[in-house]
């Protein structure tokens, strides 16, 4: 039924709760209802921030902050489908999974020490592996709105799927030690650019983006809709970076020059 061990772990786990998922076999994508943002104690000089690779216990709150970050796109896909089913259970699913693009081992998160609570991450791995997904278990009506976004990427780049941090954590340059993780992995793997999404009225990340070398590409026409409530679309951004060429070939990623 799951692609690993991890995977039916995160079930066994998730079932204690109410809407568990068992019997669910399709949990690839999506999300029902308005996540709530991680709950953390605000940061100060006591509390270090520090960020390391994931592992799979984080898997819950990368889920959660992956929510977040898709900025409702998950509760528009999956939302109603199954009742009483919270997004951070599929998205469980596929942090713990391997077979996944959002695995926990694409991911990079950030800690608060004191705390041991993860209050950002990152999720990043190469554009082609979007190419692995379906979206076929989701009801046409809501695939076709979405679809200028699902058809929009930089094919043969480095995509950041999500980057996400807690609100009490933000401005403090967090966010930005995440995407620098992002870029040094790209330059690892063999890519000389970044992509990613960003909505078109999320003016704070777009600045974000754009003061860190981000260009507009290209702009899918995602319609506003009562339940994904964003005007002007998604919009796709670019970095070109050097490359190290050290791609093992394993995951996607580009030949070296001869």
């Amino acid at each position: 039924m799951f692609r690993d061990a991890d995977s039916r772990a995160a079930v066994n786990e998730l079932d204690l709760e109410p809407g568990g998922l068992r019997g669910y076999l399709k949990p690839r994508m999506g999300s029902i209802g308005k996540p709530s943002s991680p709950v953390v104690a605000a940061p100060s000089a006591a509390n270090p921030i520090t960020c390391r690779p994931a592992v799979f216990a984080d898997c819950g709150r990368i889920a959660r902050l992956i929510c977040v970050a898709g900025g409702g796109l998950y509760e528009f896909l999956l939302g109603d489908l199954i009742p009483f089913v919270h997004p951070a259970n599929f998205l469980t699913i596929a942090t713990a999974s391997a077979g996944y693009a959002m695995s926990y081992r694409n991911c990079r998160v950030a800690i608060d020490a004191k705390l041991d609570a993860v209050i950002g991450m990152a999720n990043v791995f190469p554009t082609d592996l979007l190419k692995q997904e379906s979206l076929m278990m989701l009801p046409f009506s809501r695939r076709n709105h979405i679809r200028a976004l699902v058809d929009l990427h930089d094919w043969g780049s480095m995509f950041v799927n999500a980057l996400a941090v807690s609100e009490l954590y933000r401005c403090r340059g967090i966010g930005g030690q995440l995407l620098d993780w992002a870029e040094d992995l790209a330059k690892q793997e063999g890519f000389d650019r970044l992509s990613l999404h960003v909505w078109a009225d999320n003016t704070t990340a777009l600045n974000f983006y754009k003061a860190r070398g981000f260009i507009q590409l290209a702009v899918g026409n995602i319609p506003y809709h009562s339940r994904l409530r964003h005007v002007g679309g998604s919009i796709l951004m670019q970095k070109k970076i050097g490359s190290r060429y050290r791609c093992s070939g394993s995951r996607g990623c580009p030949r070296a020059p001869k």
